[in-house]
């Protein structure tokens, strides 16, 4: 039977967004804050590619906020979800700038 890490409810997402900088996250909570399943987030860790970690003792890993803040930053938006943005700004009335 495959690990199934515990699924984070939108209020429990907005209270990990509004925490400090330097809070450490579980490797739980920073896979749903990055919207990534646990499995990747657990690959990127072995083989590098992910947002940076810190290892707690010799098993326990934890995320900082600002590493994972860091990271969302730096990703690229896909064409799909790119869309779908400006879509939804638009409905607001807002222009996103073109890079």
């Amino acid at each position: 039977m495959a690990y199934e890490p515990k699924k984070l409810t939108l209020a429990e997402l907005a209270e990990l967004h509004q925490l400090p900088d330097e809070s450490l996250l579980t490797a739980q909570e920073a896979a749903a804050l990055l919207r990534l399943k646990y499995n990747t987030l657990a690959w990127y860790r072995c083989h590098g590619g992910g947002p940076e970690f810190v290892r707690v003792g010799p098993k326990l890993i934890r995320y900082r906020m600002k590493d994972l803040r860091a990271y969302a930053q730096g990703q690229p938006m896909g064409e799909g979800v790119r869309r779908a943005s400006v879509a939804m700004l638009a409905s607001r009335g807002v222009a996103l700038k073109e890079a």
